[in-house]
């Protein structure tokens, strides 16, 4: 056994070294030298004892010892362990080689730059490679959040970031059930699932290479995917409608053949449920020869009445049941598309109102206010009284159009619910000139 083996030994063996090396090792990490004072609170006397005959001074009635490790050094080297080095005795001390604060840092980044590189070189030629390099030059939003998962999850990041870039390189020309891309890709089919590491950065990506925000909700999520021609969830997603005429977009035809499950429903002036995987099929729609505005309700209930009541019957009309799904937006930006003018409905409570404001921060000009007034509020006023919670929401409303009523609405603490309001719906459908002169 060398003399730096003795001295590790040495120490090793005697408890009362134990926190003495602990703090030498603390400082050496963090100023990257064997320097400045090692502090022993509350010593006990069996550190008492080992440090005195160390240091040859007695502390035997300390309570506070305070080791300067220059002082320790020369005190080795007046002892039958000199020439041994201190950094040699902490190293052969913990079996390891300690590296200190900045070396750890240098460390990592050449590790993080040397896993980057690695990504890149595997998508090297594909389409996600010149977004990939963008992230890692830019060092932007989408790398922190890869570094923060290099940081938690290192181990599986490598798998999930090459399968989420394989998701992005092969995205399908056609809709396809996530699931059953998730397969094809990951050989899983909860592979992209939004919880999983994989489907986070797989939607990170998405969103990048698209361009657009975050979704903060399922249906903003479920709209990304669609937009990308994957489908989460494409039979429950439901919109309800009438009279509107679908056309689908045939290869190798130039001209959109009529769907004629559409028209069937339609010859019979009959509602019909359309699920997203109905409207990913769907290249255009029109209504019948003379409108030129659609009527949309909240309620199934409301849609039925003013069908069933109304003297136009084949006027166009939607119900969105509530919280607009993606297939109702993707319904609305097809009759948009085709030139027509929505007129929206719903209730008058702050959800109804929140409803309202999204449809017309989204769709702007294209879209209108149907009974979301101070008059028809009155009108229709219920005995059903509102809490501080739920007025609360009417303080994020953005539409000017909406501001009086909000008002109004806080002020009674009462809500205004459509189905009190399909006489005035009806009215206007009829005598607004709905038709187009």
């Amino acid at each position: 056994m060398n003399k730096l083996e003795q001295a590790s030994a040495y120490f090793k063996e005697n408890q009362g070294y134990t926190r003495l090396f602990k703090g030498i090792k603390s400082k050496y990490i963090s100023l990257g030298q064997i320097k400045g004072n090692v502090i022993i609170s509350n010593p006990t006397e069996i550190e008492k004892q080992a440090i005195s005959g160390l240091m040859k001074k007695d502390y035997s009635k300390n309570k506070t010892i305070s080791i300067n490790l220059k002082r320790m050094q020369q005190m080795l080297d007046e002892s039958r362990f000199s020439g041994v080095d201190l950094k040699d005795i902490l190293n052969q001390y913990f079996k390891e080689e300690i590296a200190t604060k900045k070396e750890n840092a240098l460390k990592y980044e050449i590790d993080l730059k040397n896993f980057f590189e690695s990504i890149l070189e595997k998508n090297k030629n594909t389409y996600v490679y010149k977004y990939l390099e963008e992230i890692i030059d830019s060092k932007n939003e989408v790398y922190e959040n890869l570094k923060m998962y290099y940081n938690r999850e290192k181990d599986i990041l490598q798998k999930d970031l090459i399968n989420a870039c394989n998701g992005i390189n092969n995205l399908p020309k056609q809709k396809t059930r996530i699931p059953v891309f998730a397969s094809d890709i990951t050989s899983n089919p909860h592979g992209f699932d939004k919880k999983t590491l994989c489907g986070k950065i797989f939607i990170m990506l998405l969103c990048y290479i698209n361009d657009v925000q975050r979704p903060k909700n399922s249906e903003e999520l479920s709209e990304l995917l669609f937009n990308n021609n994957l489908l989460i969830d494409d039979v429950s997603n439901m919109v309800l409608c009438k009279n509107i005429t679908a056309f689908t977009k045939v290869e190798m035809i130039e001209k959109a053949e009529e769907h004629e499950g559409w028209k069937g429903f339609n010859q019979y002036n009959e509602p019909i449920f359309l699920t997203l995987y109905n409207l990913s099929n769907i290249d255009t729609v029109k209504v019948c020869d003379g409108y030129k505005n659609v009527v949309v309700t909240e309620n199934p209930a409301v849609f039925m009445a003013v069908k069933e009541k109304c003297k136009f019957k084949d006027f166009p009309l939607v119900c969105t049941y509530g919280q607009v799904r993606l297939s109702g937006i993707i319904l609305l930006n097809l009759l948009i598309e085709s030139g027509l003018k929505i007129y929206y409905s719903g209730d008058l409570d702050p959800e109804g109102i929140q409803i309202a404001d999204k449809l017309k921060t989204r769709f702007k000009e294209n879209i209108e206010f149907l009974g979301f007034d101070v008059n028809t509020y009155y009108r229709n006023i219920s005995d059903v009284n509102l809490n501080d919670t739920r007025l609360s929401k009417l303080d994020g409303i953005k539409s000017l159009e909406l501001q009086e009523l909000c008002k109004k609405i806080k002020e009674n603490r009462k809500v205004a619910y459509e189905e009190k309001n399909i006489e005035g719906i009806i009215e206007f459908i009829e005598n607004f000139g709905f038709l187009c002169q």
